[in-house]
């Protein structure tokens, strides 16, 4: 199992317009990629990190799970409006995809 993270820092004042697009996302897109609101997270900085630092995690089986969502988001005509409202409310060169594996400590190898 994998957590996918898109992590962006929204602009001095422009965090509450982020989290209303993030929500306009959700529905708009995440929604027709797969992604129920039940399998997204957000989370926003607060101590020790920027107020402005949001990112969005999914729990995806495969790697190819991932791929297959960004293939699908280019078919959403919605994506790329998105894209084109959240670019101004967003510090330049902030956003980023990471992956990360979920680790299973609690069992011996």
């Amino acid at each position: 199992m994998y957590i996918a993270r898109w992590q962006f820092t929204a602009r001095e004042g422009q965090t509450d317009a982020t989290i209303v697009l993030l929500r306009k996302w959700m529905v708009d897109v995440g929604d027709r990629i797969g992604w129920k609101p039940t399998s997204l997270r957000f989370v926003q900085g607060l101590i020790g990190d920027s107020e402005g630092h949001i990112e969005m995690e999914v729990q995806l089986d495969s790697f190819t799970d991932l791929e297959s969502a960004w293939n699908d988001m280019k078919g959403v005509p919605y994506q790329k409006q998105h894209q084109r409202e959240l670019e101004p409310l967003l510090v330049p060169g902030s956003m980023r995809w990471t992956l990360h594996r979920i680790l299973d400590i609690s069992a011996e190898d």
